[in-house]
């Protein structure tokens, strides 16, 4: 039974470092930038170009998605969440249509807030991605050690 769950652990922590390698340990910095979010992420608009409305029978709610540009960094980028949300927090001006988000330009990260200050926050999907990362080792010693017979 042991050595039964160090291969679901072994699979699901290889799987979870594969896709840190290919997104540039991506989740690992954002553990640390969301613990002092103000000096990492910027206030910015993303004006919307771009809503595909996702009406999925299966969803229990609606999401969205808004596609965009942001004002100062002057890149495409692209948010999926609730409708409704999305809905209520859209303002316009004269350029257009724009949700308040905050920018963070070290990992091209985009977060949906309209508040004028970021408060730190524990980044849970990433420490959780390297805590299975960190059960590689001793998944593995623990699949090949002789049991004693």
């Amino acid at each position: 039974m042991r050595k039964l769950l160090a291969y679901i652990t072994l699979v699901f922590a290889i799987g979870g470092l594969i896709s840190e390698l290919t997104h540039n340990f991506r989740d690992l910095k954002l553990i640390y930038y969301n613990l002092d979010p103000a000096k990492y992420y910027e206030k910015d608009k993303l004006y919307i170009y771009k809503i595909e409305n996702n009406n999925s029978s299966n969803s229990s709610g609606s999401n969205s998605w808004y596609y965009g540009v942001l004002e100062k960094q002057k890149i495409n980028e692209n948010i999926y969440y609730s409708t409704s949300y999305l809905m209520e927090n859209t303002s316009l001006d004269t350029k257009g249509q724009y949700l308040k988000v905050w920018y963070c330009k070290n990992v091209n990260k985009t977060i949906l807030r309209d508040t004028n200050e970021l408060q730190p926050t524990i980044y849970i999907k990433g420490i959780i991605i390297y805590a299975l990362i960190l059960l590689i080792i001793p998944c593995l010693i623990s699949i090949f050690k002789k049991s004693k017979s």
